[in-house]
């Protein structure tokens, strides 16, 4: 994963079917002529794959049960092809897990390391509050639930700390009933740090969820970001996102060259704003 070839707008959550490579290709078509350039095909693992046997075992018999639970990546190679180098697309895992000590069995996945990004949905408090302090991971995304955490000011400022982002998937916002959730967790990342490491993504499953970068940019006004920070959601900290994953994925440390008209801008009016749709 070359950061450096990275441009235009970033989509770093699709959802797809790896049974219908026809739907895929039709998705990332359409987020092309909608200007993104560089994009994430994530794959949803959730804690229930390594099963709830409390039984003790041989770490290599350990591994060697979790190395087939977590699949590879999907062929990125023969997309890039399919598109002509017209889009860099990435590998992203999401991890669902409500008890902390399932992620060691994830990190211990040699698979893990075959993916560009890694993220994770606690399904806890407990898992949540282990994420932002001490997981080394890309991303933090809140999935709507029946529970609502409790993101304090302290725990966001932690994460921030160590370089991780929140994100907000904009498919929450246009489903009826996740919409509250995903409302008033972005309202706490901006009253928390004026939404800083915040990143926006699709989470589609197909292409009547792709929204254009200018709706995305006039719905975030509703999450409590100006333009400049909007813009900064799809492009800039998408950037700092992947340098962050990357540094992860070599264990190593990494210049990050700050644009300050862009990423670090003070609050700023925005122009007027256009239309979007839900």
């Amino acid at each position: 994963m070359d950061i450096r070839e990275s441009r235009g707008f970033y989509d770093l959550c699709v959802n797809v079917s790896k049974n219908d490579p026809k739907d895929l290709i039709s998705l990332l078509s359409k987020l092309h002529e909608y200007e993104f350039r560089t994009i994430a095909i994530n794959n949803d693992i959730d804690e229930n794959v390594f099963g709830t046997d409390k039984k003790k075992k041989k770490k290599s018999e350990e591994s060697e049960a979790s190395h087939g639970i977590v699949s590879e990546p999907f062929d990125i190679e023969s997309l890039q092809k399919e598109f002509n180098g017209k889009l860099k697309i990435l590998s992203r895992i999401t991890f669902h897990c409500s008890d902390a000590a399932k992620t060691h069995m994830l990190n211990h996945n040699s698979n893990l390391k075959k993916y560009d990004l890694y993220a994770f949905a606690p399904k806890t408090q407990s898992a949540m509050q282990f994420a932002c302090t001490q997981l080394n991971v890309d991303i933090i995304t809140l999935r709507p639930s029946s529970m609502t955490f409790k993101l304090t000011k302290k725990l966001y400022d932690q994460a921030i700390e160590r370089g991780v982002h929140f994100e907000i998937q904009y498919s929450d916002l246009i489903n009826t009933e996740s919409r509250k959730q995903a409302i008033h967790y972005s309202h706490l990342f901006y009253t928390y740090g004026k939404s800083k490491n915040v990143v926006i993504s699709s989470g589609a499953s197909d292409i009547w969820t792709i929204r254009n970068p200018y709706d995305l940019i006039n719905l975030a006004r509703l999450l409590g970001l100006n333009e400049v920070k909007a813009k900064a959601s799809i492009l800039h900290q998408c950037k700092s996102l992947l340098l962050r994953a990357e540094r992860r994925r070599r264990g190593k440390a990494a210049f990050v060259i700050v644009n300050r008209t862009e990423a670090d801008m003070t609050e700023e009016s925005a122009s007027s704003p256009k239309r979007f749709r839900l």
